[in-house]
């Protein structure tokens, strides 16, 4: 099987430089540029079949899936839905949350530690991904993503690792690829790492390990960002307007007064 990990769009937060692990942060005009570049290129890649979409419950990540979802829709014909898990959600930095980067180092006392967040990712893989990954193990043309968000994602990445049996992990000839068997991976605004998950044998009933393999192939690919640039005067780095409307709405044909807010989004 097939597995993207992405992070969500760029946010006001991100921009901001300030610490946004639980907050809801809105995406910016840009985030929803750069996620409907992604669900594109998504569906434009024909060996990636998405059939499953995972996302963490905050609305940054559920924004990004949505409009992968609705672009798979829209160009596959397929239809699928969004299933959100609170223990994708990124780490929370306790009374950090809402600081600015130079204000703080994020290791607020009540922030969430690392075993927590690994907690919640192991079980993640225990009552969601692994079960899928073992119920198709012959399967290598189905693709499931995985929108959450940066830290959360290499705690992710970890973890699979570690299921993985000893010498399972292979990867692509190129320095991208190579680079997370080094260091952990990075993650920029709709950044994905891509890889497939497969069973390297049969499962025993007593044993609930799983004989994984792991192959990486691309690692913060961001292909369809290119040449995206940013809206100069700020405007690109505001809150994005969901009543907002495109230029080429208002050439719609038909009673522009009677024009609903489902035709509306972002120019």
């Amino acid at each position: 099987m097939h597995l993207l990990l992405i992070r969500h769009g760029e946010t006001v937060d991100n921009v901001a430089g300030i610490y946004a692990g639980s907050r809801d942060s809105a995406l910016t005009s840009h985030g929803v540029l750069q996620i409907r570049r992604l669900a594109a290129y998504l569906a434009e890649e024909q060996e990636l079949a998405l059939k499953f979409i995972f996302s963490s419950d905050l609305q940054r990540a559920v924004k990004t899936a949505e409009a992968i979802a609705t672009e798979q829709k829209r160009a596959c014909s397929r239809d699928i839905p969004v299933v959100e898990f609170a223990e994708l959600r990124e780490k929370d930095f306790g009374s950090d949350e809402g600081m600015k980067f130079g204000d703080s180092r994020g290791r607020a006392p009540d922030s969430e530690t690392p075993e927590s967040m690994k907690a919640r990712v192991d079980a993640f893989l225990d009552k969601h991904l692994l079960p899928l990954v073992s119920s198709h193990p012959d399967d290598t043309s189905s693709t499931c993503a995985i929108v959450s968000h940066g830290i959360l994602l290499g705690v992710l990445y970890r973890s699979l690792c570690a299921r993985v049996s000893r010498g399972g992990i292979t990867v692509d000839p190129n320095p991208s690829a190579a680079s997370s068997l080094i260091s952990p991976p990075f993650w920029d605004n709709t950044g994905f790492l891509e890889c497939t998950v497969s069973m390297t044998g049969a499962v025993a009933d007593e044993d609930k390990s799983l004989p994984l393999k792991l192959h990486v192939r691309r690692v913060n690919c961001a292909i369809h960002l290119r040449d995206l640039k940013k809206t100069r005067g700020g405007i690109g780095s505001a809150a994005f307007d969901e009543k907002q409307r495109t230029l080429t709405s208002f050439f719609v044909p038909g009673p522009s007064k009677k024009r609903k807010s489902q035709d509306m989004s972002a120019g």
